[in-house]
């Protein structure tokens, strides 16, 4: 989880910056290091080593001490749905973004990592054709994995428009809820040809010696020193089964089934976007503050909250599109006397907006959580989400997962230089 960092902050650090502190930061940056040096290509051992002992004598730094070389580690999220806002502060900047975060297995688990390459795999240009094509959200939006260190693997879901964030991460509820009937009907001669392509795509043969260390550093980065990574993943490749994919999918992202669901929704907000306060957020679901926004944003007009769930209230039991008419006459577009209707703009936004709130989709039944999070000033919403005010006081409260563990002996080279030695 990376946190938006607020421009205001950058421009008060920067403002402390002075010339000596820059000065004086280049003569002792290299005062004391830690080094990893991969050296790749036609060269024998003893050339390796000497090129390392030359680095070395260049920086002419002393080796940093142990207690100050701290691997990285990754916050181990406590299992639920957590929100994370940030509001933009340029006044000229119209799109909101989101990103739903799903942590999934591990990333030193070969079938977990193929797994979720396969659920991205299919999952990816549905999200794109739903979101982007039909509904015309926005143009950055995607469907990919991620990982890092030796922490668990993401499933991330983003969109970046002009539409409200609630109302996106509503609309990417919208599509995790039909997708599991996706994955059902999945055609298996279909999914074949997509395991043959992956594995196609993993043998190919590296054509520079700057790709071929790129794939080297990433086991060197992560410290499992797995360099036969993708030969397990092309071995695991060929076992993975439909049904594995759709395992995956019910047991970590599918909210009514997931059993330690742990997600979390990144928000940015324009300036200009209307800004659910906490109380909004502890008092109204996320249905009503989407439809209020896509409202806000056609009418140009503030809308009760109250009203506007008395509304709904009473809609449920007409018809969508008596309820949509009943809707249009009592919040009419901005610069028009006309209702709402199909050829106004936002119509079809509204009209989804308006649907979801009438209809919503199962949550996931969130748990009381181990953690009382409003110690640290978090709140939750009505559907029992947490939102994350300070990321680093929520970061202080999480485990933090293991170090990685080399998959093979990492012997030292007897040849050592500079209190460093050569593996």
């Amino acid at each position: 989880m990376v946190p938006f960092v607020p421009t205001s902050l950058l421009e008060q650090l920067l403002g402390q910056v002075t010339i000596e502190a820059v000065q004086k930061h280049i003569e002792t940056v290299f005062s004391a290091a830690y080094f990893k040096m991969l050296v790749v290509g036609n060269f024998a051992p003893a050339e390796a080593v000497d090129a390392a002992q030359q680095v070395s004598q260049m920086l002419n730094f002393q080796s940093l001490p142990a207690h100050s070389h701290v691997p990285s580690r990754m916050v181990n999220i406590e299992p639920g749905h957590y929100i994370y806002r940030h509001m933009g502060e340029d006044p000229n900047m119209l799109n909101n973004a989101v990103v739903a975060t799903f942590y999934c297995g591990m990333v030193t688990n070969p079938k977990d990592r193929t797994t979720m390459a396969l659920l991205v795999q299919i999952a990816k240009d549905q999200f794109f054709d739903q979101l982007r094509t039909k509904e015309q959200l926005g143009y950055n939006v995607g469907a990919s994995t991620n990982s890092f260190g030796s922490g668990k693997l993401t499933l991330d879901m983003r969109v970046q428009g002009e539409s409200n964030p609630t109302y996106l991460l509503q609309r990417i509820d919208s599509f995790i809820h039909g997708f599991r009937q996706t994955l059902v009907e999945f055609d298996t001669v279909k999914f074949g040809a997509l395991v043959e392509s992956i594995v196609g795509k993993a043998n190919e043969q590296l054509t520079s010696v700057d790709a071929e260390a790129n794939r080297m550093w990433t086991p060197i980065y992560k410290g499992t020193y797995n360099f036969a990574r993708l030969a397990d993943e092309v071995e695991s490749l060929q076992k993975v089964r439909l049904d594995d994919v759709l395992d995956m999918w019910d047991r970590y992202i599918n909210p009514e089934t997931a059993v330690a669901y742990t997600r979390v929704d990144s928000q940015l907000w324009a300036a200009k976007a209307s800004y659910p306060s906490a109380t909004d957020m502890t008092t109204w679901p996320e249905s009503i503050l989407a439809l209020a926004g896509c409202l806000e944003s056609e009418t140009h007009m503030p809308v009760d909250l109250s009203d506007l769930s008395h509304f709904i209230n009473t809609a449920v039991t007409q018809t969508s599109a008596d309820a949509l008419g009943s809707l249009a006459h009592q919040y009419p577009m901005a610069n028009s006397t006309q209702v709402l209707d199909e050829t106004a703009s936002g119509w079809s936004k509204i009209k989804n907006a308006l649907d979801m709130a009438m209809n919503p989709h199962n949550q996931h039944t969130l748990q009381d959580s181990e953690t009382n999070f409003a110690y640290i000033g978090m709140y939750q919403t009505v559907e029992g989400k947490w939102v994350i005010t300070d990321v680093e006081k929520f970061k202080a409260t999480q485990a933090l997962h293991g170090l990685a563990v080399p998959v093979i002996k990492l012997i030292p080279n007897t040849t050592a230089f500079n209190d460093h030695t050569i593996v």
